[in-house]
């Protein structure tokens, strides 16, 4: 089955802080996590906090340059797993779609993607 998407999707662990998009700021927590994939259009975050499909984030990502690209998103998926039942450890891929990505940092993305492409 083809996938029919905008943009190509590169795998790869990048760091990414997030915090939700909350009307009020007396206590704004950011969270650290990785991707296991991003494109132009958005990330698949392997995420250790639970959030909410809608949800709003605002993410800085590392880029191995030690780059920072800063975006928005919006949550369009969640898939839970169970890491250790014992404990009730879970884990979280989460799908993301960019709302906001201006100018240089969706220039630096773009090609941190194109230029880390697998040759076929």
């Amino acid at each position: 089955m083809r996938e029919n998407r905008e943009y190509v999707r590169l795998d790869s662990n990048l760091r990414v802080n997030w915090r939700k998009i909350v009307e009020t700021t007396d206590h704004i927590v950011e969270f650290p996590d990785v991707t296991t994939n991003i494109s132009a259009g958005g990330l698949c975050m392997i995420m250790h906090e639970r959030i909410n499909v809608g949800d709003e984030l605002k993410l800085r990502m590392e880029l191995p340059s030690k780059k920072f690209i800063y975006a928005q998103g919006i949550v369009l998926w969640i898939n839970e797993f169970e890491i250790n039942k014992r404990l009730g450890k879970r884990i979280y891929y989460t799908g993301i779609e960019f709302t906001e990505l201006h100018g240089e940092f969706q220039h630096a993305l773009k090609e941190f993607v194109q230029t880390n492409l697998p040759s076929k």
